[in-house]
C-alpha cells in the first residue's frame, strides 16, 4: 500500500469510526433505558412495565438526555482540540522544547528529528516534552502533516539511547505519513462524548458523598452511582473501539521504522526497556485514557488486555521486529556492549556520514518515494545535516537567526555590497543585518541541494514567532524576491513552502473538496506550464511534452501557459485548490509533476526543489530525490 492508499485507507477509517461511535451510543441509549424501566416504570409486572413504557414513550426522556449529553461531551471536546496537535500538547501539560537548548538529552532529541524530517520530506514537527513523565512514550498529533507536533516523555529521552529514540521517532513519523493523525485526534472527541455518561455520575455521585445534606439529595446518589456504572458500558465500548482501529496501526509503524531506520534493533530495544522499566510506558496525566491510542506504548493498565488494550503486547511487536532480539537481549553482556558501542558511535546525537547519492530518474521512483522514505534517504539526510558549518547551525534555532538565513538565501544571488544596501532599504533591521553579514558568503557557497533542508530546518523556529511578525516577514521575504522584478524558480519555492507552512492563513484543516479533475484543469495547466518550461529542455520539445502530460487529464486543446504569465500568487492559489483533492488523485498530479520534469531524462536540482515544493503544497511528504537502489 503507498502513500496514497494509505491517505485514502485513513479517511475511510473516519467514517467507520462514526459507525463505531453511533453503534456505542445506541447501546448506552438501550443501557441507561433497561435501567430507568427497571426502576421507574409503572406495572406491577415486567410486560406491564414495557408495555407502559414504549406506550407513553417514557424512554423519550432518558434517550434524549443520553443523546445530548453524548454530543455536548463530544462537541466540546472537538472544540477544545480545534487547535490541532498544540491544542493536545497542552492538554497534557507538555512543554515547548526551546530549540537553542544546551541539554544533551534535548539536543540529541532535536538532532534525531530533523535528520528524519529531511530525509522523509516531512515538515519539522513542533516538539514538546512531558517533562512530569518517567515511563517511556511519544505522539504525535495534528490535523495535517505541516502542523505536526511531536511530544516525547522526559522518561524516553534519560532512559533511551540515540538508536532506540531514533526507532521510536520513526514509529512516530510513519503516523505522520500513514494519516493516522488526524483520525487520533477526531477519536479523542468522540470517545470523549462516549465517555461523558459516566463522568456526569461521578460528579453528581462524588458532590452528593462530600455534602452534608445526603437525606434530600438521595435520589440524586442514586443517580450519579446508577449514571457511573452505565459509564463503565461507555467505557467498554470506547476501548473496544480504541483496540479496534489501533493495534493494526502500531504494527505497521513499527515496521515503516524499521523499514526507514534499517535497524530493527533500536525500535525493539526501546519496546524491550518499556517492559523492564517500573513505569513502562505509563502516564500520570489525568488523559491517559483519552490518549492511550496515540501513544508509542500502553498508557494505563486495563482489564481483558486482549480483548481491550490499544497496543499489542511488547512480546509480540519485538519478536514481530526481530525473532531473535529477546533472547539475545536478556544477555546482560550483550546489551551492555550494545549500549556502550551505540553511545561511543553518537555521542553527541549525530549519526555516521554518509555520502550523498546522485537524482532518481524514474516517474515510479519519484512517486512510490511519497510518504516511503528508506534508509538511503536516511543516510543522505545525516550527510546534508553534517555538512552545514557550526555558525549556521547556531543560528538556525534562534528567530533572528532563523529569519537571516531566509533573508540570505533571498539574497545570496547578488554580490555582498548590493545584498546588504537592499536588505537595509527594506528593513532597516541592524541586528539581523549584523547576521546576514557573517552568513551570506557561507550561503553562497552552499551547494543547491543543500538548500531546501536549510530551509526546512528554520520552518519550525520562524513557526514560534507571534501573528503580526509572521505577517511582517512574509511581506519582506516577497519584496525581497521580488526587488529585481522576476521570481527565480528558487525564489518560487521558498516562498511557496514559507506560505503553507508558517502562512496563519494556511492553517485551516483542509476537507476532500473534489473527486474529479475536471473543475480544476485551469490549475492544472497552469503547474504542467511551469513545470515543462522548467525543466531544461530545447524550446521545440517543450510544447510537446506539455500536451503529452497534460493529455493524462483531459482531451481538451488548453494552450500553454507561456512562463512569464505564470505568476507566483497565480500558482500559489492552484496549488491550494489542487491540494482540495482527494488523495488518489494527487497521485495522478504528482505523477505528471514528475513526468513533465523528466521528460529530458535529467532532474537539475532546482527542478527537484520545485518538485518537492509542489508535493509539499498537496500535503504530499517528498523525500530527497536520490537513485533508487
Amino acid at each position: 500500500m503507498n502513500f496514497f492508499e494509505r491517505q485514502h485507507s485513513a479517511r475511510r477509517n473516519t467514517a467507520l469510526l462514526v459507525l463505531y461511535f453511533v453503534l456505542a451510543v445506541i447501546m448506552i441509549v438501550v443501557a441507561v433505558n433497561v435501567v430507568a424501566l427497571l426502576a421507574f416504570a409503572p406495572g406491577d409486572t415486567l410486560s406491564e412495565q414495557l408495555h407502559n413504557w414504549f406506550e407513553y414513550t417514557y424512554w423519550e426522556h432518558p434517550t434524549a438526555a443520553v443523546v445530548l449529553i453524548v454530543v455536548y461531551g463530544s462537541l466540546k471536546r472537538f472544540f477544545d482540540l480545534n487547535g490541532g496537535g498544540q491544542a493536545l500538547a497542552d492538554m497534557v501539560g507538555a512543554t515547548s522544547v526551546e530549540l537553542d537548548s544546551v541539554d544533551p538529552a534535548i539536543r540529541q532529541y532535536i538532532n534525531v528529528v530533523e535528520e528524519m524530517s529531511i530525509a522523509s520530506g516531512v515538515s519539522v514537527p513542533s516538539l514538546y516534552v512531558m517533562e512530569r513523565e518517567a515511563g517511556i512514550n511519544a505522539f504525535v498529533a495534528g490535523y495535517k502533516p505541516t502542523e505536526a507536533v511531536m511530544v516525547v516523555t522526559r522518561g524516553a529521552l534519560q532512559q533511551l539511547n540515540r538508536d532506540e529514540l531514533q526507532g521510536v521517532i520513526g514509529h512516530e513519523f510513519s503516523h505522520i505519513l500513514n494519516g493516522d493523525m488526524r483520525i487520533n485526534v477526531r477519536l479523542i472527541a468522540i470517545l470523549a462524548g462516549i465517555l461523558s455518561i459516566g463522568q456526569l455520575g461521578e460528579f453528581l455521585f462524588r458532590s452528593i458523598r462530600h455534602s452534608g445534606n445526603r437525606r434530600a439529595s438521595g435520589g440524586v446518589f442514586a443517580l450519579g452511582l446508577l449514571l457511573m456504572l452505565i459509564g463503565y458500558v461507555g467505557l467498554f465500548f470506547g476501548r473496544l473501539i480504541k483496540a479496534a482501529i489501533s493495534r493494526q496501526r502500531e504494527f505497521l509503524a513499527d515496521a515503516s521504522s524499521v523499514q526507514f531506520t534499517r535497524n530493527p534493533q533500536g525500535i525493539a530495544g526501546a519496546l524491550y526497556k518499556i517492559g523492564l522499566s517500573v513505569e513502562g510506558g505509563l502516564l500520570n496525566t489525568r488523559h491517559a485514557e483519552d490518549m492511550s491510542h496515540m501513544c508509542f506504548g500502553n498508557t494505563l493498565n486495563v482489564y481483558m488486555q486482549s480483548l481491550l488494550a490499544t497496543h499489542p503486547p511488547l512480546d509480540v511487536r519485538i519478536n514481530a521486529l526481530d525473532p531473535a532480539f529477546l533472547t539475545t537481549a536478556r544477555a546482560k553482556s550483550i546489551i551492555e556492549a550494545r549500549n556502550q558501542r551505540t553511545s561511543e558511535d553518537s555521542s553527541l546525537g549525530f549519526a555516521r556520514s554518509v555520502e550523498p547519492e546522485s537524482l532518481q530518474t524514474s516517474v515510479d521512483a519519484i512517486t512510490a518515494s511519497v510518504g516511503n522514505p528508506t534508509p538511503a534517504h536516511l543516510d543522505y539526510a545525516a550527510a546534508v545535516y553534517q555538512s552545514f558549518s557550526s555558525t549556521i547551525m547556531s543560528l538556525v534555532h534562534t528567530p533572528a537567526g532563523a529569519q537571516a538565513i531566509v533573508y540570505s538565501l533571498l539574497l545570496a544571488r547578488m554580490e555582498a555590497a548590493e545584498a546588504n544596501q537592499l536588505f537595509m532599504e527594506k528593513t532597516g533591521q541592524k541586528s539581523i543585518h549584523l547576521y546576514i553579514d557573517d552568513l551570506l558568503e557561507q550561503i553562497q557557497q552552499l551547494e543547491k541541494r543543500q538548500r531546501l533542508p536549510l530551509l526546512e530546518l528554520v520552518l519550525p523556529t520562524l513557526k514560534q514567532l507571534d501573528v503580526a511578525e509572521v505577517r511582517a516577514f512574509l511581506k519582506l521575504i516577497a519584496e525581497l524576491a521580488a526587488a529585481d522584478k522576476k521570481i527565480s524558480l528558487f525564489e518560487f519555492v521558498l516562498l511557496t513552502i514559507i506560505n503553507q507552512q508558517i502562512n496563519p492563513d494556511n492553517r485551516s484543516v483542509d476537507k476532500v473538496k473534489y473527486h474529479s479533475f475536471r473543475p480544476l484543469l485551469g490549475d492544472i495547466q497552469r503547474i504542467i506550464s511551469i513545470l515543462v518550461q522548467s525543466s531544461g529542455q530545447a524550446s521545440d520539445k517543450i510544447a510537446a511534452s506539455y500536451t503529452r502530460v497534460l493529455a493524462t487529464f483531459t482531451s481538451n486543446d488548453m494552450a500553454m501557459i507561456p512562463i512569464r504569465q505564470c505568476g507566483y500568487k497565480d500558482i500559489a492559489q492552484a496549488l491550494n485548490r489542487l491540494r482540495l483533492l482527494s488523495p488518489m488523485l494527487k497521485k495522478s498530479i504528482i505523477d505528471a509533476c514528475a513526468d513533465a520534469i523528466l521528460d529530458d531524462g535529467i532532474v537539475m536540482p532546482t527542478e527537484a526543489e520545485l518538485l518537492r515544493a509542489v508535493a509539499e503544497s498537496l500535503d504530499c511528504p517528498m523525500p530527497p530525490l536520490i537513485h533508487s537502489a
